[in-house]
């Protein structure tokens, strides 16, 4: 057989796997809901009864005061950056599909989320430019383009999730709808800090260690709808920047239509350097609307 029909071969067979892929780490591994935040959630309701009993004295009261003072200080500060850059190795295992990418991604602060997914034999499979308005899916093994709104990426992931929301997301950030998370309630462990905030759609449970601050874990439950798909997000292995300090290394569980586990490792990171967001359509791409 010839080379380039052991390529075609592999493309055809890797087009349905790249696709549950893209779907899985861009819109569901990033961003929904895990069910292991059901009994989280359940838990930290729990101890917060607890913790809320009159035996327990004002000192971790006030504690908890002061590092909600903090974390709130921390989660409604703005970033100073302009642009993002990060190249990830992502492994990913599913009935679906199971195998590892390569995933680049590149931002403009609230103006564009660039992403491109490259598999196997080093062939892009997806690009993806979304937009405060819009979301463009290049399917580069199946030859079509895919246009949508923006309020397509909230009926993909079952989220009332805005734009802003998902560059908090790459960047490894704490997320509330609407920004307002002054009533969530702050719980003081040992080790940690949990935040959980609900809202008449989400409830997000997040941990921060005690001694920096640190995000290591996100999860979320949507409020009307527990069986909806979710993922429960660990991060590890923060690195300084500038900007930020920067979590290079996720775990992502996904439970749900499209089960599945996802490990992104960042090999390459930087802030505020010059992109470029290139997005050529081919002439012959067959041109889906959503």
């Amino acid at each position: 057989m010839k080379p380039n029909a052991v390529k075609a071969g592999l493309v055809t067979r890797e087009n349905k796997s790249m696709q549950n892929f893209f779907i899985g780490i861009i819109f569901f591994g990033l961003i929904t809901v895990g069910c292991h935040t059901a009994k989280q959630t359940q838990h930290v309701l729990r101890d917060s009864n607890v913790a809320t009993a009159p035996a327990v004295t004002l000192k971790p009261v006030d504690s908890a005061a002061i590092f909600k003072q903090q974390l709130s200080n921390i989660l409604t500060a703005p970033l100073n950056y302009t642009t993002f850059y990060g190249k990830a190795k992502a492994n990913f295992n599913s009935p679906q599909a199971s195998g590892n990418a390569m995933v680049y991604i590149k931002m403009k602060k609230d103006s564009v989320i660039w992403i491109s997914v490259t598999g196997p034999l080093n062939i892009e499979g997806v690009r993806v430019l979304i937009t405060q308005d819009s979301i463009k899916i290049l399917n580069k093994l199946e030859g079509s383009l895919q246009l949508s709104g923006i309020d397509q990426l909230q009926k993909i992931t079952k989220l009332p999730l805005t734009f802003t929301d998902l560059q908090n997301v790459i960047l490894g950030r704490a997320f509330f709808i609407n920004g307002d998370s002054s009533g969530g309630t702050y719980e003081v462990k040992k080790d940690s800090i949990i935040v959980t905030a609900a809202s008449n759609l989400l409830t997000s449970v997040y941990s921060f260690t005690k001694n920096n601050l640190q995000l290591t874990q996100s999860s979320f439950q949507t409020s009307n709808n527990p069986s909806v798909t979710g993922a429960d997000i660990m991060y590890n292995n923060y690195s300084p920047a500038d900007v930020m300090n920067f979590s290079t290394d996720r775990n992502i569980t996904i439970t749900g239509s499209l089960p599945s586990t996802i490990q992104l490792s960042f090999r390459e990171f930087n802030f505020n350097q010059p992109q470029s967001f290139v997005f050529t359509v081919s002439k012959n791409y067959h041109i889906k609307y959503e």
